[in-house]
């Protein structure tokens, strides 16, 4: 996947986009030692059709009955559209359960770096019975996902669309306590879509929103030491993450054979590739 991320000055605050130039917000990705991730995309239904178990709050269901995995994004959109005319929503909201189901992934991955993309319309049910300064069960629920997911190399976009109300995930993005590291951001895609500038700025203000916070996160993931033995040992390719770097380039950073034998520069720097020196 593509990623667009922005320059953040010392306190924080964003500084002006130049969203015409959307290059020159791409290096830090990979200057953080990030040129690819696994991406886990999460829709909120809270009751799945009626072809299997009802999930309300307490579980999530796959796109496929045995679980296969969807080709890229276009394919779990395509998935998607299949799926929304058999389904019968319901309440309540918590994003516990598809937090839960990504921890488990990453786990089963051997601690590879996965980017879960939460994709709702509205935040975590609270009911009126809960009181001022309380919090709902599905709140306190996903609350506690999310710290349990900072012990994992596992970063958490939530991306609103539709009106919301918004303003507990804006909590959950600025207030949550005692993390390992911040793995969670909340992007208000309909707030970002609705301004009066042309297209291509919304959609690269959107991407800038989603993914700015990624670098930090993957090089907490790392300082941390939260990735699998074998991606620390940074001897796998960075590209694919799948086999043992094996070819080094003239500027010294490596990667696999497969991965290198069509690339014209270096992934990591960007420096045109003049040497080719076999390790193995």
């Amino acid at each position: 996947m593509g990623a667009w991320c922005s320059k953040e000055n010392q306190s924080g605050a964003r500084q002006p986009h130049d969203y015409n130039h959307n290059h020159n917000h791409s290096y830090r990705c990979p200057h953080a030692g990030l040129e690819s991730s696994n991406l886990i995309v999460g829709i909120g239904f809270t009751k799945s059709n009626e072809r299997t178990a009802t999930t309300h709050d307490q579980s999530v269901f796959s796109f496929y009955r045995d679980n296969q995995l969807c080709d890229g994004f276009e394919q779990a959109l395509a998935r998607y559209r299949e799926l929304v005319p058999q389904l019968n929503l319901a309440g309540p909201t918590s994003f516990a359960p598809i937090i839960e189901t990504a921890i488990g992934i990453v786990d089963s991955s051997g601690g590879q770096y996965h980017v879960l993309l939460v994709i709702a319309d509205g935040q975590v049910a609270r009911s009126v019975e809960t009181g001022n300064g309380q919090m709902s069960p599905q709140e306190r629920e996903t609350i506690d996902a999310i710290v349990k997911a900072s012990d994992y190399p596992l970063s958490i976009v939530l991306v609103g669309v539709g009106d919301g109300p918004w303003d507990m995930m804006r909590q959950f993005d600025d207030n949550i306590p005692s993390r390992a590291f911040d793995n969670f951001q909340f992007v208000n895609f309909t707030q970002i879509m609705s301004r009066p500038i042309p297209t291509s700025k919304k959609e690269a203000e959107f991407a800038l929103s989603a993914l700015m916070e990624i670098p930090e996160q993957f090089k907490a993931a790392m300082s941390l030491q939260l990735l699998g033995a074998e991606l620390l040992s940074l001897q796998t390719c960075p590209i694919c993450w799948n086999q043992a770097k094996d070819l080094a380039f003239g500027c010294g950073h490596q990667t696999c054979s497969d991965c290198a034998k069509d690339l014209k520069v270096c992934p990591m720097c960007q420096k045109a590739i003049s040497v080719r020196l076999k390790l193995y």
